[in-house]
């Protein structure tokens, strides 16, 4: 159901390409905004978009900057909107889902600071929370912002580019070949690279 929901939002969004960055915004917004990220199919969304960017169906400066912008504005509204409710309600509200990862969160945000929110952004069950710990621990507005901004400055091409490289290698191969299919080969090909640069010294280690 998700990967027909998917593909209809790409055709549609080949039909209407003027709003790929409003859309864009929008999505990065929701995926990076505290506890929504968990609801909407963000990431496989900015997977489809990044294989019309490969495409040339969709200007690419546009919408990166869009992507960039939404995940910034994304994740200063979780931090505001965390400051301004205080904490009790913050963990009164959190799903039971979420609130494992909020107590993970804070005990590496006590420890790691800044460093916890720029890695946060890019671990799924720390980015639905990350924001809002950073609020109810009473993390300095320019230390979460400086961190919050450098992060998205990568997290956006990083969120885009295996679809860009998708849908370049579909353009390169034909009409017949599904971008978003390649998109989502070279995604498993990177998880698997980054879980084995992340076990490999544990693998190598002398036991």
């Amino acid at each position: 159901m998700l990967e027909d929901w998917t593909s209809g939002f790409e055709a549609w969004l080949r039909a209407h390409a003027a709003w790929g960055a409003p859309l864009t915004f929008v999505i990065a917004f929701l995926e990076s905004f505290p506890i929504v990220s968990i609801l909407v199919p963000s990431t496989a969304l900015l997977l489809g978009i990044g294989a019309l960017l490969g495409a040339e169906i969709l200007p690419p400066g546009p919408v990166l900057l869009a992507c960039v912008a939404g995940g910034i504005l994304g994740d200063a509204a979780g931090y505001w909107l965390s400051r301004a409710i205080g904490g009790r309600r913050v963990r009164r509200w959190l799903p039971a889902s979420c609130r494992r990862p909020y107590a993970w969160s804070v005990v590496v945000f006590r420890r790691w600071g800044w460093w916890a929110v720029f890695i946060g952004r890019f671990l799924g069950p720390m980015r639905a929370v990350t924001p809002l710990v950073a609020g109810v621990t009473g993390m300095g507005q320019r230390r979460f912002q400086s961190a919050n901004i450098l992060s998205a400055l990568i997290w956006a091409p990083v969120m885009l580019m295996p679809g860009s490289i998708g849908g370049w290698l579909a353009r390169q191969m034909g009409p017949e070949t599904n971008p978003l299919a390649l998109a989502a080969v070279l995604g498993g090909i990177v998880l698997l690279w980054l879980g084995w640069q992340r076990f490999r010294p544990r693998i190598a280690a002398p036991r």
